[in-house]
């Protein structure tokens, strides 16, 4: 990941599935579509949550809703048994799996079945024992980069001093739905510059504008949820995009990554010989006589002497009659 390699996308379906089978179908449509990844949320509430009264409000297909926390994280959870077995069945469908732990327990069961990575949720960024543990663990780690600069930099340093590099910064903006105006995609360049790391996008924005823009910004790593229902009234589905719209999206992605190209190809012409202008008597030139800016014109194709070489001709003396219309060469004048 990072430079030189193409954007790994990833499909966010933590937030939104159903229970196993939910979630192995979220993973086969993110297969089919060409992804990279899938990831989940291998959380447990009680590890996060003290209490059941705190509330998160959200967009839905009918308006604005609002659901306690604990219930939100509570239906994302599963078995230690069922993470096995959809992990299994990711690596069944050649796809990377990646997951955010709620505490050491569920960090240690990602080490057991070969997580390909652990991203550490916006709200543990700060969490320093956390991180350390997952650090030790020696897998790619995923840092939200929601927090302060600070707490992401201590974050990261904690990782380095296990000798941990396998590192991604994401610019992830806040909402559900992010607003326009909150996304602030400029970052993505910065937070590349001040760590050195490849930088990653998770959109929580609706529909898939502000992915295509991120890699055009330079993100390494797209990250965008899914669901099998966009209408489902529960928080992150109203931004996700349903199985149906995940092949296009992939697409539009590498596209977009195509279309990037080479920065240094403002160092090499685009134009063709035949679509420049060479020099050509635009009046009879007769032989002695001294050539002038006006007896010339420039027309294509640009195979003979280029137009931006007429300094070359001008002031220097015709050796034969030049006919008007001719293109001039280097043995005509002296």
């Amino acid at each position: 990941m990072g430079e030189g390699h193409p954007v790994f996308i990833s499909f966010e379906a933590g937030a939104t599935h159903g229970g196993l089978e939910s979630a192995k179908a979220l993973c086969t449509a993110a297969a089919e579509a060409g992804a990279d990844a899938v990831k989940f949320q291998t959380v447990r509430a009680a590890d996060l949550m003290s209490s059941r009264e705190a509330q998160i409000e959200f967009e839905t297909a009918r308006g604005r809703a609002a659901e306690s926390i604990y219930a939100a994280l509570e239906r994302r959870e599963l078995s230690f048994d069922d993470w096995r077995s959809l992990k299994r069945h990711c690596d069944a469908l050649g796809l990377v799996f990646i997951s955010t732990p709620s505490g050491p327990e569920t960090v240690d069961l990602l080490a057991e079945i070969g997580a390909a990575a652990i991203k550490v949720a916006k709200s543990d960024v700060n969490h320093r024992v956390l991180i350390d543990h997952i650090a030790r663990k020696g897998l790619p780690i995923i840092l939200d980069g929601r927090e302060r600069f600070e707490d992401v930099e201590q974050a990261a340093r904690i990782c380095e001093g296990h000798g941990l590099t396998d590192i991604v910064i994401m610019h992830c903006p806040s909402g559900y739905p992010a607003q326009h105006a909150g996304i602030h995609l400029s970052a993505i360049r910065h937070i590349k510059q001040i760590f050195g790391y490849p930088v990653g996008y998770a959109d929580h924005s609706v529909g898939t504008a502000m992915n295509f823009a991120a890699v055009a910004l330079g993100a390494d790593f797209i990250e965008k949820t899914i669901t099998a229902d966009r209408d489902t009234q529960a928080v992150e589905h109203f931004m996700s995009l349903e199985p149906h719209e995940l092949k296009d999206f992939v697409k539009q992605v590498r596209a977009v990554e195509a279309a990037l190209g080479d920065p240094r190809i403002i160092f090499s012409s685009r134009v063709s010989a035949e679509h420049r202008r060479s020099i050509q008597a635009r009046r009879a030139i007769a032989r002695g006589s001294t050539i002038r800016l006006e007896d010339l014109d420039f027309r294509r194709p640009g195979t003979r002497i280029p137009a931006d070489r007429y300094e070359e001709v001008v002031g220097r003396t015709a050796v034969r009659d030049i006919p008007a219309g001719e293109f001039l060469s280097a043995a005509d004048f002296r």
